[in-house]
């Protein structure tokens, strides 16, 4: 079984064009609005985010309608530290296959204050939506080959995407699934805002609704 190639944070985040697969997209699909969970506690910021920012999409079944005897959530944003997490449950030997898988990533609420992500220093609306609706669908493209080995691995699969601060929107996210396990991957270095930062990974284990396995 191949593995997934670590995509450069630029690249998995990037604006290029990609083209969909037909099979990689196919229903349950759910576009659910919210209130992107942001690192300022500046009210204002909320009111003045773009309307895309408000949309998180997810391919396969929420967390309702999950069958299986447990569910998992791995962050995934294609960094080394994240693919180590993926690699761990795609090969362990505890983790049991009869699992429902949740694969998230988290994306900017705005264009113009993401990581992985340059640009001009002034865009119009219209625009910045735009190109969050395509950082969405070039996502869940990103997400498709981590996807389809875990399938061929015998794991039920869900794809998320969200916008916002990536700690607390991936806390939000395994609350709305009521997933049984958090599992994600630590690059060891603070004040990084991704989503395997050392930060990050120390904020979810201390505010997870389950129990969080952290890779190393």
């Amino acid at each position: 079984m191949s593995e997934p190639q670590s995509p450069s944070k630029k690249s998995f985040f990037g604006l290029g064009k990609e083209k969909k697969e037909g099979s990689g997209l196919k229903t349950p699909t759910h576009e659910i609005a919210q209130t992107p969970a942001l690192e300022s506690a500046n009210p204002l910021e909320k009111h003045n985010i773009p309307s895309e920012a408000r949309q998180q999409q997810i391919v396969g079944q929420t967390g309702e309608g999950v069958t299986k005897e447990s569910s998992i959530l791995i962050a995934i944003d294609g960094t080394e530290a994240g693919d180590k997490a993926f690699h761990y449950l795609l090969k362990s030997k505890v983790l049991s296959t009869n699992a429902h898988i949740f694969i998230v990533t988290i994306l900017p609420a705005n264009v113009l204050s993401g990581p992985w992500v340059s640009g001009p220093l002034s865009i119009d609306t219209k625009r910045q939506n735009e190109m969050l609706k395509a950082l969405r669908e070039q996502a869940l493209q990103k997400l498709t080959p981590y996807r389809d080995q875990l399938r061929e691995a015998g794991y039920e699969t869900t794809l998320h995407v969200a916008h916002g601060d990536p700690r607390q929107t991936i806390v939000r996210v395994s609350s709305y699934h009521k997933v049984d396990l958090a599992l994600v991957g630590k690059r060891g270095k603070k004040g990084i805002s991704g989503l395997t930062g050392g930060s990050t990974s120390s904020y979810i284990v201390n505010h997870s609704p389950c129990p969080v396995l952290v890779i190393k």
